[in-house]
């Protein structure tokens, strides 16, 4: 996301051997380091530093350059908060001129002035050819992230990247030809659901009133809350394969903070859906406890997105 951007800052390199994700929270930067060494991931380190106010912001970047390795590639991971993502209609310009189109579009959808409005997009893999070709854009504040774009500049990060939360869990699963819907949840966080098909995000959408996941009991999740959970994700798959014409979603993903994952698991086989799983770092073949995963997940899908992308670019133009 925002590599152009990111080039008219200068801040963009050459790709080194080392990756960090850099999971900008309100009160905490959560950081996963790997290493891709001959075609394998070497197991990752983690940081989490603590970042309480404006004032600890520089405090928190200035330990983060000193943990890191020298010529390590860091991505920004910012959360839902930060950014709004919007499903709109393609603009009809070439386009080498959509990127500059798409804030005209999109100005009177946002809180943010004209002049404070940083955009990206990610076509949708397939159009439904009884309506118009349709994006999903990313918005976010364009002062904010120049804020954090002169920490990393600074302290001499190279930042190659920014992503936002719900564009990261394609990295984590392997690619399949039919459609797998990814259910996150982060503490304090709405609901993100997503639909990914061949390493491709065709839906996104986040539920609200599902904030405090990871705070329920069990008791509580079976007397009501897990009905309205499924009844929320049963509309979005019936607008994904009925409005959107696609294939009938066939897997679905937890990748869900808090304690009872794989109680929810059991709830969605109780009630007809078997082909349900944990979301792991497995499919990439690293090192990483369940611990871990549920701690810097998002952070680690970060860091690895320059590799991942890298990879699929070389898919697109190699016969």
């Amino acid at each position: 996301m925002l590599s152009a951007w990111l080039e008219r800052l200068n801040l963009k390199k050459k790709p080194a051997g080392y990756y960090a994700g850099v999971h900008w929270l309100p009160q905490q930067i959560k950081v996963a380091v790997v290493q891709y060494l001959d075609g394998q991931w070497q197991p990752p380190a983690y940081y989490n530093l603590a970042m309480e106010g404006p004032a600890q912001q520089s405090q928190a970047f200035r330990q983060l350059a000193a943990l890191l390795p020298a010529h390590c590639d860091c991505t920004l991971i910012i959360p839902p908060e930060r950014y709004m993502v919007l499903q709109i209609d393609k603009p009809p310009v070439p386009p080498e001129e959509l990127i500059m189109a798409l804030p005209w579009t999109i100005k009177d959808l946002v809180a943010l002035p004209d002049d404070d409005l940083v955009v990206d997009y990610l076509d949708l893999p397939l159009q439904n050819q009884l309506q118009s070709a349709k994006v999903n854009v990313v918005v976010s504040s364009k002062s904010w992230l120049k804020e954090l774009a002169a920490l990393f500049q600074h302290y001499k990060l190279t930042l190659t990247g920014i992503q936002p939360e719900e564009w990261l869990a394609r990295n984590l699963l392997p690619k399949k030809h039919y459609a797998v819907m990814v259910v996150c949840h982060q503490p304090g966080q709405d609901l993100g659901v997503q639909i990914i098909q061949n390493g491709s995000l065709y839906f996104s959408r986040r539920l609200r009133g599902f904030n405090r996941l990871d705070q329920f009991n069990q008791e509580e999740l079976e007397q009501g809350v897990f009905d309205n959970l499924l009844l929320e994700l049963q509309r979005s798959i019936d607008f994904f394969e009925g409005q959107l014409k696609q294939a009938p979603v066939r897997e679905i993903g937890l990748w869900l903070s808090g304690p009872h994952q794989q109680h929810i698991l059991q709830l969605f086989i109780q009630n007809g859906f078997t082909q349900v799983f944990n979301v792991t770092a497995d499919a990439l073949q690293l090192n990483v406890s369940d611990d871990d995963f549920q701690v810097y997940g998002q952070a680690l899908a970060g860091a690895i997105e320059p590799v991942m992308a890298a990879a699929e670019a070389l898919n697109e133009v190699t016969p």
